[in-house]
């Protein structure tokens, strides 16, 4: 193995940092409201075949549009955000009003969203597990002076699609937007102590939707991107459980948006390790079965070694008796 191998294993890399990370932080905000949402996997399901579509509808000017290359694409980033965003009002109809068990509601979340996505693709494309290959994505982009780098570490940095740039920054106005604005401190006080948010006059079921939409706007668009700008197509299953992966991120972070990145970014590399670096000198000599295993056996690993040294918000998963307020 050389070191051009391990540079395109970085560039994998950032590529799955990315569908991690946009995930992770939806779950971030969702939780730091107060409402627990394993349903990440289905909103970014419904992210996938909805942004497929988007991205297919406006680039090939059906109906009129007019819109074209590169804007099909963008298109199909905003509808599967949109369409996230949506089905989490879902989830957060059954905790927020309704008070349904957090982790219940979740289950069928994710269950739901594979029958819906396979009759919204009978739908879009005629068929119920695929979309058509080659579609449209945004132009890739190289990083200036790191695309240059040598011995083939350059090549992490070159044909990278402009939303991994997104979600490397994106935690800049996650953090100020979480610890410097009175919407950020409202939000975080409601996953902490709901009862006493409610005796200062702030209501606390509407910042609840607000956290688990944005959530599912996030996981959208997450999903959106792997099918728009990664695999070129929508295909059932092929989130392959990154959605759970993002919530083990989202817990080794600490409900942080700045640990979050580092997650992300290990989480990323053990996605890498089976699509780039099964041929090093010691992977080789394990099974392929296992080796694809790698990222669910970190992410195991990663849950039962932390998961008892983190402080997740205090009134996470807990129903507010407060009523509608």
């Amino acid at each position: 193995m050389d070191l051009g191998d391990l540079g395109a294993a970085f560039g994998i890399t950032l590529t799955y940092f990315t569908i991690i990370y946009l995930t992770g932080l939806g779950g971030l905000f969702s939780e730091r409201s107060g409402i627990v949402n394993i349903g990440l996997e289905g909103m970014m399901i419904i992210g996938t075949v909805t942004g497929s579509f988007g991205a297919a509808y406006f680039t090939n000017d059906v109906g009129g549009t007019g819109w074209g290359v590169p804007w099909g694409p963008v298109m199909g980033l905003v509808l599967g955000m949109i369409a996230g965003a949506l089905f989490a009002g879902i989830h957060a109809l059954a905790t927020v009003t309704f008070r349904v068990d957090h982790i219940v509601s979740g289950v069928v979340i994710n269950l739901v969203a594979i029958g819906i996505a396979r009759f919204l693709s009978t739908i879009f494309f005629g068929q119920a597990t695929q979309s058509d290959s080659g579609q449209p994505h945004m132009n890739a982009i190289a990083l200036p002076l790191l695309s240059d780098l040598p011995f083939g570490l350059g090549r992490a940095f070159e044909h990278l699609s402009p939303m991994v740039l997104v979600a490397v920054v994106l935690w800049i106005p996650a953090t100020y937007a979480l610890y410097r604005t009175r919407w950020g401190l409202r939000l975080r006080s409601c996953g902490e102590n709901p009862e006493a948010t409610a005796s200062l006059g702030v209501r606390v079921a509407p910042l609840r939707y607000q956290g688990v939409m944005l959530s599912g706007a996030l996981a959208g668009l997450s999903g959106a991107f792997l099918a728009v700008e990664v695999n070129l197509s929508w295909n059932e299953g092929q989130t392959q459980g990154l959605g759970f992966i993002a919530l083990a991120a989202l817990i080794l972070s600490n409900w942080s948006p700045v640990r979050l990145v580092f997650a992300a970014l290990i989480f990323g590399f053990a996605a890498a390790i089976p699509l780039r670096l099964d041929d090093a000198p010691v992977l080789r000599l394990i099974p392929d079965e296992f080796i694809r295993m790698i990222p669910y056996v970190v992410t195991i690993v990663v849950l039962a070694g932390f998961v008892g040294r983190v402080r997740p918000p205090a009134a996470a998963g807990r129903a507010y008796e407060g009523g509608g307020g």
